[in-house]
């Protein structure tokens, strides 16, 4: 069976080291309070400083290697953190956050219309009143939909890399579901190339996403271009959003 990603915790966690999302996310946390409840949190790279930061903190994922990775960091660490296994199209966790967020485009692992239409209505269950959902989606780029010249892409190389280890990938794009296909191979220091399962992740395309989000009971308040909260502009890399309940 062909790994993905997220069975590989500790390849996901040098290819995604610590970078500008976490003190964003650690000030919407400050200025907003608790308790917080982190979608796909992974390796626990959020979850551990924001309960450094004294929040009550609760992280949600569906992959078993990043959650088993997750507290054994928050262990080493000292840190008291809720990690649940469960599906972020379909948690009841039982209580109400002050601030929930997905970070590092997670949201666009929700690829199927009703998936983020679910998705969405369990996040407004469980936002307080007066609580803020925040989360990041990458900005489409038509260069990062089609295969380059060559047919494959260095993800470890450039100005922009993503990846601390050896990487490349080829995409499929399908313009109709706004599903961008990466076929990814990864070579860790000192061993062989290791083909990944495909990596499906949906475009979410600007003047969407208030609507989408809008359809879900849920409204947007701000979106940033970058994590310094820039104005969102055409070379912006990500959309950085933070919402509310409407009312």
């Amino acid at each position: 069976m062909i790994p993905s990603l997220y069975d590989m915790a500790e390849v996901y966690d040098a290819i995604l080291p610590p970078g500008p999302c976490e003190p964003f996310y650690r000030e919407e946390a400050r200025r907003v309070g608790g308790p917080v409840l982190e979608l796909a949190c992974g390796t626990g790279r959020l979850t551990i400083p924001l309960a450094r930061d004294g929040h009550n903190v609760v992280g949600l994922d569906a992959a078993p290697a990043m959650l088993a990775r997750a507290k054994a960091k928050a262990a080493e660490a000292g840190t008291a953190v809720t990690f649940v296994a469960g599906d972020m199209r379909d948690f009841d966790l039982g209580q109400r956050f002050g601030f929930v967020l997905l970070s590092c485009n997670s949201l666009s692992h929700l690829t199927e219309p009703e998936d983020l239409r679910a998705g969405l209505a369990a996040i407004r269950r469980h936002l307080a009143p007066g609580g803020v959902l925040a989360f990041d989606v990458v900005l489409p780029d038509p260069c990062n939909l089609v295969p380059p010249e060559g047919g494959l892409r260095r993800l470890d190389l450039g100005p922009n890399p993503a990846s601390a280890v050896e990487a490349e990938e080829r995409v499929d794009y399908d313009p109709v579901r706004q599903l961008r296909v990466a076929h990814w191979r990864v070579r860790p220091p000192g061993r062989d190339w290791i083909e990944l399962a495909p990596l499906v992740q949906r475009q979410f395309f600007p003047h969407e996403l208030p609507l989408l989000l809008g359809a879900s009971g849920l409204e947007l308040v701000a979106r940033h271009g970058d994590f310094a909260r820039n104005p969102l502009a055409p070379w912006s890399l990500n959309q950085v959003c933070l919402a509310r309940r409407a009312s």
